[in-house]
């Protein structure tokens, strides 16, 4: 059997999308996150199920805000979450590496300068 929260988040072209993050109940730890976006129904990157799996609520227009909670249970522990850690550590690393190419630029710099 199936569950699922569901939730309305508003994109960038002010279109409303249902994003739907589902479990059977079965088996807990593989979560199923849809969207009825485009970009999502062709399989591609979704900017609404990641700010609903990441429990961005400022673009978010239904009335179950509360469901992020539980929604934040239903992660623990599942598939998407070590997904998420590793996007979340590959994130950290992009964000040093940016760091070490500006600080690799203002250093060229002030050697095209001395």
């Amino acid at each position: 059997m199936k569950e699922a929260l569901k939730f309305s988040i508003v994109g960038e072209d002010d279109e409303v999308y249902e994003v739907s993050i589902e479990r059977d109940t079965d088996d807990l730890g593989n979560l199923q996150a849809l969207c009825a976006c485009g970009h999502a129904k062709d399989g591609d990157f979704c900017w609404h199920r990641f700010e609903v799996l990441e429990g961005e609520t400022a673009n978010m227009v239904s009335d179950n805000l509360d469901d992020v909670h539980a929604l934040r249970d239903w992660i623990k522990g599942s598939d998407i979450e070590v997904a998420m850690q590793k996007l979340s550590k590959a994130k950290t690393e992009l964000k040093i590496a940016h760091e070490r190419v500006e600080q690799c630029r203002k250093l060229l710099v002030r050697r095209m300068l001395d």
